[in-house]
């Protein structure tokens, strides 16, 4: 038999007498699932920095960006970032040529069908793209941001794009606009929701971005008490619309939860808590600039992330305890990503750890940073092709429910070898009530073997697993599915995610430095049912 059709089944086999034992899984499938998640939990993000020039916000119409966000739908799609604290809206002003083409392209056809019409456009923003993401960049490095303009078309388009995707907008206001220096002026926020509303679109709102880092980034400085008071009055401004009276809010959006931001937080919650649906944090690994490929596959960097998320319920269970809690954005590295790291293989081990552990902490929605944008942090890229985490993200989707279970392991060490188990989502038309599904990553530097305990030991398992193509390895921005490269069929087509069958009583080899999930059908979890 020739190796390559001998390895996957090698995979398959119990390892050699005097090998590695395979290190057994315990699984608790039995009573009520250990927590429960939002069905919206894997969520996107598109930074405000897309509309630092609104022309480039028109790439939202391609009709391959929107069939990749629709696989991933539902789910929210969070307009916001550093740039949302320095766009203002004008009512009056007239958009971008670009803008103004793709919706009156827009207004003759129907609502969400595609644009051909707009191509020649699009192949020039294309063009122009790589030098704007240069400059978007560069301005957040060095923390110079200039206010941009937007107008009624930049609102439509993006709104056009989340609901043609199957999207709930929520949107970050401008929380810069001060009056005298401290008060929020509303002003601008007013005239944005006139519009919003007379539109009828169904919206939710964030005050600001990173509110621990104004001063950094303006100058100015503003506590945990005024924000909330802020907020406050940004509810009351809600209510005074009939469209947003019980429109939700979100916040504060604060950064990693740093000593000086977890005080902002505090009184953030005390003052304004009220008033907010969910409460909103941020979470990168890494400085994106000095990012290494280890650090993306040391279990000490990720176990950072734990730490984090303790910290802040601790904070909310101490001041809101009945509040939800979200990773307003997340991804990585800051700073739009580590390149060539951060759109590569390698970066599904954070995103899929950080999946999990959100998911078993009790953090409701995960909110990816960035599904289409610059940095190299994005799910899909100036291309339009989908990277490794895209491909990671819809697997997850698919397969993962939204109860999580309890799962351990005996014989490997719990920090390499790291294991989730949730019940399997229902909606995939090839599983039912009460099959797990299980995901896992090597951080060992050698195969694993994963056993399932006696009593499962008879089930059929399907496995998906995810391995890089091509001679890159785990810094490859393709990736394989059970040995078939993922790839779009065409520009509306994604391809099947074909499943591999294992036999009852099969031992599950998880190669060095891979991750993938395996459903265990049939396994009358009490949980699940």
């Amino acid at each position: 038999m020739p190796l390559p059709l001998l390895l996957p089944l090698l995979l398959l086999l119990p390892p050699p007498a005097g090998g590695r034992r395979a290190a057994v899984l315990r699984l608790e499938l039995r009573g009520s699932p250990r927590g429960e998640v939002s069905p919206a939990f894997l969520s996107l993000t598109l930074d405000a920095s897309l509309a630092r020039d609104p022309r480039y916000v028109a790439l939202l119409s391609n009709p391959k960006l929107r069939a990749l966000a629709t696989a991933l739908s539902p789910g929210f799609l969070r307009f916001g970032g550093t740039g949302t604290d320095f766009l203002i809206f004008d009512p009056n002003q007239d958009s971008t040529s670009e803008e103004k083409i793709l919706w009156e392209l827009q207004a003759q056809q129907e609502a969400c069908g595609s644009r051909p019409a707009f191509a020649a456009v699009e192949k020039l923003l294309l063009a122009q793209w790589p030098s704007q993401e240069k400059l978007i960049l560069a301005e957040h490095n060095w923390k110079k941001h200039k206010n941009t303009t937007i107008t009624r078309n930049t609102l439509d388009i993006l709104y056009s794009f989340a609901n043609c995707s199957g999207f709930h907008l929520i949107f970050g206001l401008n929380a810069l606009l001060r009056k005298d220096g401290l008060q929020w002026d509303s002003s601008n926020a007013r005239a944005l929701l006139d519009y919003c509303a007379s539109q009828w679109y169904n919206i939710s709102w964030e005050l600001g971005n990173e509110p621990n880092s104004f001063r950094k980034k303006s100058g100015i400085y503003i506590n945990g008490f005024q924000l909330g008071q802020d907020f406050i009055h940004l509810r009351q401004l809600l209510s005074s619309y009939i469209l947003y009276r019980h429109t939700k809010l979100y916040g504060p959006d604060v950064g990693q939860p740093r000593k000086q931001t977890q005080a902002l937080l505090r009184s953030f919650l005390k003052s304004g808590g009220k008033v907010i649906d969910s409460v909103t944090w941020h979470h990168y690994y890494v400085n994106g600039r000095r990012a290494t490929r280890e650090d993306f596959l040391s279990p000490e960097v990720l176990d950072t992330f734990a730490t984090a998320i303790r910290k802040v319920l601790e904070i909310v269970d101490g001041t809101v305890p009945d509040k939800k809690v979200w990773l307003g954005e997340t991804s990585s590295a800051y700073g739009g990503g580590a390149p060539r790291l951060s759109n590569t293989y390698v970066a599904g081990f954070m995103w899929l750890d950080k999946l999990g552990l959100s998911a078993r902490q009790g953090i409701d929605v995960v909110m990816r940073q960035v599904f289409f944008g610059a940095g190299t942090y994005h799910l899909v890229d100036a291309n339009f092709e989908p990277l490794p985490d895209y491909w990671l993200s819809l697997l997850y989707k698919k397969l993962v429910g939204t109860k999580v279970l309890q799962v351990s392991l005996e014989g490997a060490d719990e920090r390499k070898l790291r294991v989730y188990l949730h019940c399997t989502n229902t909606l995939h038309p090839k599983y039912r009530e009460g099959d797990v599904t299980l995901f896992a990553l090597n951080l060992y530097n050698v195969t694993q073997h994963l056993q399932l305990p006696n009593n499962l030991s008879s089930k059929h398992v399907d496995q998906y697993l995810l391995l890089p193509h091509g001679k890159e390895n785990i810094l490859s921005r393709s990736i394989e599915l059970n040995g078939r490269v993922l790839r779009m069929v065409d520009d509306k087509t994604l391809p099947e995610l074909i499943e591999k069958p294992l036999g009852p009583g099969s031992v599950l080899g998880l190669p060095a430095f891979s991750y993938g999930f395996y459903v265990i059908k049939n396994a009358k979890a009490i949980a699940c049912i």
